[in-house]
């Protein structure tokens, strides 16, 4: 596990990032650290790592968010990752979806401070209205078959004739493999997968095509 990345130099070892937007997320960072006294944000065992385990591991994801063109909606942004860390290193059309109104003070909290533009969402993911997006991202939020069904609820509220899944771009653990073979018994996905920086364990899911398969029941 990498540990102690808690420098620009040290940081850009792994993302690089300009001096500026490092320093923004010094400002999330110490403003995280302030509000985790009153509301929990991140788990307390993650604090003394958390450049690695949460900064970082939400930052390798701007190389695969950097040419996306359309919305990019993150489920389950909690204290902001990686939703809000993307957005700070400069990608546009990120919408957080959080249901917690203190989280999303906070989150309101991080983009005044640090001049970041997003659109906070303060509701559950089901009730979230349709916004035409091209990816949707997420992190420690629930299992793939949860998500993948999140997406259906959320896709099936455009009013277009065709109802088309984004591109999903899931942050997983080491228990991802289950999860795709239990997804596979009624659901099939095209999907490329990436080692974590951070997780020697954990994969980057990055799922182009989502497909029922048809099941006759006798």
């Amino acid at each position: 596990m990498l540990t102690n990345i808690n420098t620009y130099e040290k940081f850009c070892s792994h993302v690089i990032v300009s001096r500026e937007t490092y320093e923004k997320l010094c400002v999330f960072r110490k403003i995280l650290i302030k509000w985790q006294n009153s509301i929990n944000l991140i788990s307390k065992s993650t604090i003394k790592n958390i450049w690695e385990r949460h900064f970082l591991d939400s930052a390798q994801l701007y190389t695969f968010v950097k040419d996306v063109e359309g919305n990019i909606i993150d489920f389950g942004s909690g204290a902001g990752f990686p939703g809000m860390v993307m957005a700070i290193m400069g990608k546009k059309n990120i919408h957080l979806v959080e249901s917690d109104y203190k989280k999303c003070i906070f989150l309101n909290e991080i983009a005044m401070q640090t001049e970041t533009d997003i659109t906070i969402h303060n509701c559950r993911i089901e009730d979230l209205s349709f916004i035409n997006a091209d990816l949707i991202t997420c992190r420690a939020l629930a299992s793939l078959s949860k998500l993948i069904d999140y997406v259906e609820i959320f896709i099936n509220k455009s009013l277009g004739e065709k109802n088309e899944f984004p591109k999903l771009l899931f942050l997983k653990g080491k228990s991802y493999y289950s999860e795709v073979l239990d997804l596979n018994k009624n659901k099939k996905i095209s999907f490329e997968e990436y080692p974590s920086i951070t997780d020697k364990h954990g994969k980057i899911l990055y799922i182009n095509k989502v497909d029922m398969l048809d099941i006759e029941y006798e």
